[in-house]
């Protein structure tokens, strides 16, 4: 009885043993795999960090001429996709973080489902510049948002500036000439430059473009908004004025901050007469009267030269009869 006690003792304790032993195995094997499982997971962790996509803006383009504050334009905007792989769900947004330039139409916002490694994309925005700004360039930032081939989510941001103008609007009033001129007269054209912009004007030139007045112009320099230059040209008639009525031009020339000039023109009448005498009978005297001056000069003329003369031929013979007495 004794003995078999004995042996079952000795059999738990060597299944208790090997127990022990395969629990400790267990445990390497474990190890072993997680260290494997790291081993191998840097470098595909690598792999992906190396072919993340990128996508950045590469161009834009202001589709009018230029922005001015209070109005709308389009702005496209050119991406691309620098990456080595292709991205998904592109959404690009276009924002100001103070306003200055906002959404014209719809929110702002663009989709494309898929764009591959190396390729571009335009997307055109309606946008509206708030009233108010001043003449400078102002911030907008260009968000784009996409998810690689394993649909892990990106985000990139691009800033662009944008220059702003302010409107630049003027006219031409109160324009005056005489009604009448005679050929030769200096002749006076005056009236007024207004400008009825949110801009200033610079370097406002005018002048006067006539087939009847000679050319001639003045400069008034620069007018700020709300403001007037006065127009003062004094000219001479150099032709009389036909029958046809042809109109004259007074051009007002400007320019903007970048130096591009803009012409308006105004137009008025001038009448240029030719020289008229209302007493036909006082120019026949006043004529009559120069003819007679005329002749008693050279009457006057013709007798002093005889005298002179004769005076000259009777010293000679003076002088010749006294040297015979000799």
């Amino acid at each position: 009885m004794r003995a078999i006690l004995y042996v079952g003792c000795s059999i738990e304790g060597m299944i208790n043993m090997m127990k022990s032993k395969l629990t400790i195995v267990k445990k390497y094997a474990v190890l072993m795999m997680t260290v494997i499982v790291c081993l191998c997971m840097q470098p595909f962790a690598m792999t992906v960090q190396a072919s993340q996509p990128k996508v950045m803006v590469v161009d834009c383009k202001i589709v009018q001429k230029e922005i001015i504050a209070g109005q709308t334009f389009d702005l496209a905007v050119t991406i691309k996709n620098t990456g080595s792989r292709y991205v998904d769900n592109l959404k690009i947004s276009v924002t100001s973080d103070t306003g200055d330039i906002v959404p014209a139409e719809g929110a702002g916002n663009g989709f494309l489902e898929e764009l591959p490694n190396g390729e571009e994309s335009t997307f055109t925005f309606r946008l509206r510049a708030a009233d108010g700004l001043a003449e400078k360039s102002y911030k907008l930032s260009v968000v784009n948002e996409y998810d690689d081939i394993w649909g892990n989510p990106y985000s990139a941001t691009d800033v662009i500036y944008l220059p702003v103008k302010l409107e630049q609007r003027a006219s031409i009033t109160d324009l005056y000439v005489d009604d009448d001129a005679v050929l030769g007269d200096s002749v006076e054209v005056i009236g007024s430059v207004n400008n009825m912009g949110a801009g200033m004007l610079y370097n406002v030139r005018v002048r006067v473009e006539s087939n009847y007045l000679e050319e001639n112009d003045t400069f008034i320099g620069n007018i700020d908004t709300g403001k007037s230059g006065s127009i003062d040209i004094l000219t001479n008639a150099s032709a009389t004025t036909s029958e046809t009525g042809e109109l004259s031009n007074v051009v007002v020339t400007y320019e903007d901050k970048e130096g591009n000039e803009t012409e308006l023109t105004g137009k008025f009448k001038v009448t240029v007469n030719s020289p008229v005498y209302d007493n036909v009978e006082k120019i026949k005297d006043t004529t009559t009267k120069i003819n007679k001056n005329i002749i008693i000069a050279v009457c006057i003329a013709v007798i002093l030269i005889v005298a002179l003369i004769a005076g000259t031929i009777r010293r000679n013979k003076r002088k010749k009869r006294i040297l015979e007495e000799f």
